[in-house]
């Protein structure tokens, strides 16, 4: 058992309570944010009724469309090589919906023990513990730091890996994702990869290589347009599962969360042409040039490399009780004195950073 991933829930809880509350510090480790591609990304949903684009008087559900199926196997195809059809896919309104799902199935099929890489989204610790799943880690340290000690257990089980550990902005190594592949087909066991955070490479590169070393017949893997778009207010992600577990997994899904906003569902086969067509390399673009923005005003003090995503870890060079902002304690990580997640792209919390330049460590600067 792992007091400490269960003692994150209760810090997680309290950071929600301030952040809620009207006068609050600034959140610099927000979960939203901002960009100037929106308009572009969402093309004529930015615009246009979602009356006026479908028929709204329908339910509308997504594992049914087999058009928007048949486009994200195509996208992984492109992206990763990976051998998908629409037969590997299941579609939903929001990452937080699978994880209900998988946990809901791993209760189902009797799964009350499993084993995790740390560390793991709080959300899904949070359904561990509701549902009396016990998690059990696997390693020491995270996957990234040169530390990490990875210990597999020699029986079948399954097997939750993040990647990438979204809060440092660093993909899983190729290394790991070899050894747990090889561990996979020695022993048959299943690893879910919460891959929310993936397609977001800083280095210009499309594809995922936890698509290329895990074994597909053993790999569940969550993906999510609403973040690799970062457009928060639409809900759209979708699993891609061995084919043998797709209508189980499609049919439990639906009867716990039915279908989704036809706006979703747009926004879904709006996302899935994107990224079959430009892609979202001039978001990347973006959040590289506000990281060297903050870089360059000297409001940190130290900071880790950054491969992916939108999040930094870093310590700023005035007290990090100055802002509302989510340190080691929330991830399942020791070592790091002062350094706290920072969102590059909200624009508050930047500038509130970046306000603090040449403050002394008295008083919070006013933004």
């Amino acid at each position: 058992m792992t007091p400490s991933l269960f003692r994150m829930l209760d810090w997680h809880e309290l950071i929600e309570a301030e952040r809620q509350q009207p006068g609050a510090r600034v959140f610099v480790s927000d979960y939203n944010g901002g960009h100037p591609f929106v308009e572009e990304f969402l093309g004529e949903l930015a615009d246009t009724s979602p009356g006026r684009l479908a028929d709204i008087t329908r339910y509308s559900g997504l594992d049914e469309d087999v058009r928007l199926r048949a486009k994200i196997a195509a996208m992984h195809r492109q992206y990763d090589g990976a051998d998908c059809t629409p037969r590997n896919v299941l579609p939903g309104g929001g990452s937080s919906s699978l994880l209900g799902t998988f946990a809901t199935w791993l209760l189902l099929t009797g799964q009350r023990r499993v084993h995790y890489v740390p560390p793991v989204y709080y959300k899904l610790a949070y359904l561990f513990r509701r549902m009396g799943i016990e998690p059990v880690p696997v390693a020491r340290g995270h996957a990234y730091q040169p530390e990490f000690d990875l210990r597999l257990p020699d029986e079948q089980t399954v097997l939750v890996l993040t990647d990438p550990v979204w809060y440092a902005g660093r993909r899983v190594p190729s290394t790991v994702l070899r050894t747990i592949g090889a561990w996979q087909q020695e022993t048959g066991s299943l690893v879910f990869v919460d891959g929310t955070f993936q397609y977001m490479r800083w280095d210009g590169e499309r594809g995922e290589e936890s698509a290329t070393h895990l074994p597909g017949d053993l790999t569940l893997r969550m993906v999510c347009p609403t973040k690799y778009l970062s457009i928060h207010g639409y809900r759209c992600a979708h699993l891609l599962v061995p084919e043998r577990l797709r209508e189980e997994m499609a049919e439990l899904h639906m009867n716990l969360h039915g279908d989704v906003a036809v706006s979703d569902r747009l926004f879904a086969h709006r996302a899935a042409d994107l990224m079959l067509g430009k892609g979202n390399g001039a978001l990347v673009r973006h959040i590289r040039d506000r990281h060297r923005v903050l870089v360059d005003s000297g409001a940190l003090s130290a900071r880790m490399p950054v491969e992916t995503g939108f999040f930094l870890f870093a310590r700023p060079r005035v007290p990090h009780r100055w802002f509302l902002a989510m340190d080691g304690k929330y991830f399942e990580l020791d070592g790091r004195p002062g350094y706290i997640r920072i969102n590059l792209l909200n624009r508050t919390g930047i500038e509130a950073l970046m306000a603090t330049v040449g403050q002394r460590a008295g008083q919070p600067a006013r933004v």
